[in-house]
């Protein structure tokens, strides 16, 4: 039996190409002692990732030819030699692009078990009930914390920390404004997610169109994309507005020839703006808390999401290819295998 696994190729510059890495068959990973197999179901596609490849994001090497490329998985506990995991156990860990993978439970691997009494679909502990909902749920509560009838902006809305900042924000009272990147994604936003406007961003006239749907303009800015339309949206900031700075989507892929030369700062300043980075590696530790506020939420589903889905290991890099350009809607994820064995 084999392990298929996605390798780095080379290096992309720029946008990344789906020839930039490639599908190799390796041997099966054995088990030793203190370690368990993981046969991975659902990877998630993020776009911190392309920043992880170039050695450029937090706690990840750069990648080198014939290296996995880096990925969290949910993933079923088919082996075990280790005392705190059981085969049947399903859990999320950083497994990589690949079908199977032996972890020694370490801190690398980031493992957590899913509780199977929480009755949520596996595949959103890669989503909102995973990373991009803790993140999502981090910079709302800890540290936006919109007031009644303020009202909240946030950009990438449609994706799976947006969407999910948002509808936080809308359960507490506050007015959710997104911004997106299609007429279609502003449509599930607004009518799916729940949020009382969407803009979008690639309209001419998107900052007037941001003006008409904050007539009192904007209190708090979730900002997942930098660039540019951070800038845009610091212009209709009320003065004191919170900025919470937590992706860089408009940047990720720059090359050395189209490098972002950075923000004029004095619009910042003028607005009086509290601009808080958010890290969510800062929040794992408040894991359960997250899981208390925001599992009951997505099991009564008055949280909701999409899902972008590719079916096959072998399909990761044209579906991240397709993440990175925008093109897709909701959380993007690649099917590696059944639930259950």
């Amino acid at each position: 039996m084999t392990n298929i696994q996605v390798q780095l190729a080379r290096q992309p510059e720029g946008n990344p190409k789906a020839s930039d890495f490639q599908v190799m068959k390796t041997p099966m990973p054995k088990v030793g002692a203190g370690q368990f197999l993981a046969r991975n179901i659902y990877l998630s596609l993020d776009p911190y990732m392309r920043g992880a490849i170039a050695g450029r994001h937090m706690g990840h090497q750069r990648l080198n030819q014939g290296d996995v490329i880096y990925g969290r998985c949910v993933a079923e506990v088919m082996e075990s030699q280790h005392a705190e995991y059981n085969a049947g156990d399903i859990v999320v860990l950083e497994s990589g692009w690949q079908q199977f993978y032996v972890s020694d439970g370490g801190h690398a691997d980031e493992v957590r078990k899913v509780d199977p009494g929480l009755g949520a679909p596996l595949s959103a502990h890669i989503g909102a009930l995973g990373m991009p909902g803790l993140t999502a749920w981090a910079g709302v509560e800890k540290l936006a914390n919109p007031g009644l009838g303020s009202t909240f902006v946030v950009t990438a809305a449609a994706g799976p920390v947006g969407g999910t900042a948002g509808q936080i924000a809308k359960a507490k009272g506050a007015r959710a404004v997104g911004i997106a990147g299609s007429d279609e994604k502003c449509r599930i936003v607004v009518e799916e997610y729940g949020f009382d406007a969407c803009v979008n961003y690639k309209n001419k006239n998107w900052t007037d169109d941001l003006k008409a749907a904050c007539p009192n303009g904007i209190d708090t800015y979730f900002d997942n994309v930098g660039g540019p339309v951070l800038d845009a949206v610091t212009q209709q900031l009320n003065l004191y507005g919170k900025i919470v700075l937590c992706g860089l989507m408009s940047q990720y892929n720059r090359g050395a020839d189209n490098a972002f030369n950075g923000h004029n700062m004095g619009p910042f300043v003028g607005k009086r703006a509290q601009l808080m980075g958010l890290v969510v590696y800062d929040y794992y530790n408040r894991m359960n808390e997250f899981m208390k506020a925001v599992a009951p939420l997505v099991n009564a589903k008055r949280l909701k999401f999409h899902e972008d889905r590719a079916n096959g290991i072998e399909r990761a890099p044209e579906h991240f290819v397709k993440l990175m350009n925008g093109q897709n809607t909701g959380k993007a994820l690649v099917v590696i295998g059944p639930e259950k064995a």
